[in-house]
């Protein structure tokens, strides 16, 4: 354990300096920063300057590293909500501009779609094409019909543990607004947004409305893009902190080398707290030169050291925890999940029976219900929109190439709106042409 932790230990100290600089050039780039990312941020500066005094800061890194996947959800929930409104959007797209006509009939396309899904050869792959190419299909299904595609679709899970099935409907629940994140009303400007997408009139939209609801829904998402972005380099910098703090008692420690990544560390937080954004100066480049190649080589003597299997003691042992947790924090994903001691203890958790037909059932009724307060009162674009996500999310439920090809060719010959489905048709050649071009 010694080495996988020495090696979590130097590895992160280079990531943190090298992330830190790239957090405050970019800070010191932007015009414009919200209040609760620069809050962020400033939390972030007083446990750097704790950590270097040697105060013990890991309860205070938990809480802002709670508080971020917290924010990151709710604005995830914010892409969920407007990737709908942009399906609904795309397909009014013709009714006020000029496009070019794709020139496939319905015949031609469904040929094109069977090549393509036939193409691709490894059951994974296929599938991938398959819920793709559901998410850009006209939609024209009664609800009960629907319903009957979610179920078949869940049905995948029979003999599966709860925990996998309740992962799916998080999925679910998350990407058709039945399940929203917290604090949404927190962020003003894209709250307001949201309210007008959902006050838009789809079925009566004039060429002017149309161009104000698309220019709000641009001007979000390129907001989405910019705090959720500043959010991650936050995270991502916590998460260095926390291997830190878990693996310190463990690994053998450098005190020359760790005062070298502290003095960088330092000089950084220096200017943060000063609000001096101007480079730093050639001795400080010179020091950061001196890291080049060691993050690939500390990562790469972590990734050779095997973290101890998993057993009923180790669930209890703190030391197995942290080994466990640092693994996670190292792991890529930078709002996975730790452990505590304590969790799974002793007993079986409800997650991981067996999914059987009647707790299948059962929980597809309930996400039913919350799905029919949804659809009522929204309009049969967004509602349309909404079973178009559900379906490309869903498990493949068809049990033929036959069923495919029906399911397809009945999709475009129940659209009766010419410039829905040739906005369709435009989205599906260009989903064919980009997986052409990554094979």
């Amino acid at each position: 354990m010694k080495k996988q932790m020495s090696a979590a230990y130097q590895y992160s100290w280079v990531r943190l300096v090298l992330n830190y600089y790239t957090l405050f050039e970019t800070v010191a780039e932007k015009t414009e920063i919200s209040e609760e990312v620069m809050g962020c941020c400033q939390r972030l500066n007083s446990l750097m300057e704790d950590q270097l005094s040697k105060k013990d800061i890991q309860p205070c890194l938990m809480e802002l590293r709670g508080d971020i996947t917290r924010r990151v959800e709710t604005l995830t929930s914010y892409t969920d909500c407007f990737q709908i409104y942009a399906y609904v959007l795309n397909r009014l797209e013709r009714k006020f501009e000029t496009v070019p006509e794709t020139g496939l009939d319905d015949d031609e396309l469904v040929l094109r779609l069977m090549e393509f899904i036939e193409a691709a050869g490894e059951a994974p792959i296929r599938n991938e094409r398959i819920r793709n190419i559901m998410e850009q299909l006209p939609v024209r299904l009664t609800k009960q019909k629907f319903f009957s595609f979610i179920t078949e679709g869940l049905s995948v899970y029979l003999g599966a543990s709860r925990k996998s099935l309740e992962d799916m409907m998080y999925v679910l629940r998350t990407e058709s607004m039945v399940s929203l994140g917290p604090d949404m009303e927190g962020y003003h400007s894209l709250y307001k947004t949201l309210e007008r997408l959902r006050a838009a009139d789809y079925r009566a939209m004039t060429a002017e409305s149309y161009k104000e609801v698309s220019s709000l829904y641009k001007l979000a998402c390129d907001s989405l893009t910019e705090e959720a972005g500043m959010y991650m380099m936050l995270q991502e910098l916590v998460n260095d902190m926390c291997v830190l703090a878990l693996s310190r008692q463990e690994a053998l420690v450098d005190e020359k080398e760790e005062a070298f990544y502290q003095s960088l560390v330092s000089e950084i937080l220096e200017k943060f707290l000063k609000e001096d954004y101007s480079p730093g100066d050639e001795a400080f480049f010179d020091k950061l030169t001196r890291l080049e190649g060691k993050q690939e080589a500390y990562y790469e003597r972590y990734l050779r050291t095997e973290l101890p299997r998993e057993s009923e003691e180790g669930q209890l042992d703190p030391d197995f925890i942290n080994a466990l947790n640092v693994d996670r924090l190292l792991s890529g994903s930078c709002f996975a999940e730790l452990k505590t001691p304590e969790e799974n203890a002793g007993q079986e958790p409800e997650e991981e029976k067996e999914v059987d037909r009647p707790w299948l059932e059962r929980v597809a009724g309930e996400y039913f219900k919350e799905l029919e307060t949804v659809f009522s009162g929204t309009s049969k674009p967004v509602v349309r929109a909404i079973m178009a996500k559900i379906l490309s999310d869903l498990p493949v439920y068809f049990r033929s190439m036959s069923e495919i090809e029906d399911y397809i060719r009945g999709s475009l010959e129940s659209c009766l709106d010419e410039e829905e489905k040739e906005t369709c048709k435009e989205l599906l050649e260009e989903l064919m042409d980009y997986e052409n071009i990554l094979v």
